[in-house]
């Protein structure tokens, strides 16, 4: 039987939380099943939210990533924010966020951002890419912990391209792309291709390259099979 992704917000302006929960309660493909105004009020482990859209308070006394980190206990985490002052993108979603749109969105894009969450996509606002790519552009270190060749393979992951891609790209065979994934996978302690991309942001290895969400091209990270 078909059962619909369920969805929670935590929104802190009554307002914008009524609008999200009308635009949400409306879409048949997903069940809003809670509300609330801060991440404490939402039971963390009692549900496992395909999404949960959070517009974080700037007046919170907690800090947005450790509120990131106690939302994503319970889901996956779509964050609704203009990233103003001190707030980073690339800080959301080292603390785990698979989205980040802006509260200028409209419904259009913000369904859409929902969706490709739900599906384990990583979703970033066209109007966050350019302070995304400001922030990329900050000077970071290499892990240590991956080779030469396996940092260039994660790079070219989370820009999009298949094993085979990158085979062809880095003139391997695909079975060696395999392998490099395998250890990548490993030393880095992630799964999916969306967990991939967010740590190869963490780690600074996406810049003017990066594959994002246009209001031209609608293409997405994909999530793993």
């Amino acid at each position: 039987m078909y059962r619909m992704t369920e969805i929670a917000i935590v929104e802190h302006h009554s307002l914008f939380r009524r609008g999200l929960h009308s635009l949400l309660a409306a879409d048949r493909q997903v069940s809003l099943v809670a509300v609330a105004e801060e991440p404490a009020q939402l039971d963390p482990g009692e549900t496992r939210f395909g999404a949960i859209l959070y517009g974080p308070s700037p007046q919170a006394e907690i800090a947005v990533s450790e509120s990131i980190s106690l939302l994503a206990e319970s889901g996956r985490v779509l964050i609704i924010s203009d990233f103003w002052g001190r707030q980073m993108v690339t800080e959301a979603v080292r603390a785990g966020a698979f989205g980040c749109v802006t509260r200028q969105s409209d419904d259009e894009e913000l369904l859409r951002a929902v969706d490709t969450v739900t599906r384990g996509g990583l979703y970033i606002s066209p109007g966050l890419t350019a302070r995304l790519h400001a922030e990329l552009r900050e000077p970071t270190a290499a892990p240590p912990a991956l080779a030469r060749r396996e940092v260039e393979t994660l790079r070219w992951l989370a820009e999009g391209l298949t094993h085979g891609q990158i085979a062809r790209r880095m003139s391997l065979t695909e079975a060696t792309v395999n392998t490099y994934v395998k250890r990548i996978r490993n030393k880095l302690n992630v799964g999916n291709k969306a967990e991939l991309t967010r740590k190869a942001i963490a780690l600074g290895l996406l810049r003017e390259g990066l594959q994002m969400e246009s209001a031209q091209d609608h293409s997405h990270v994909p999530p793993a099979a």
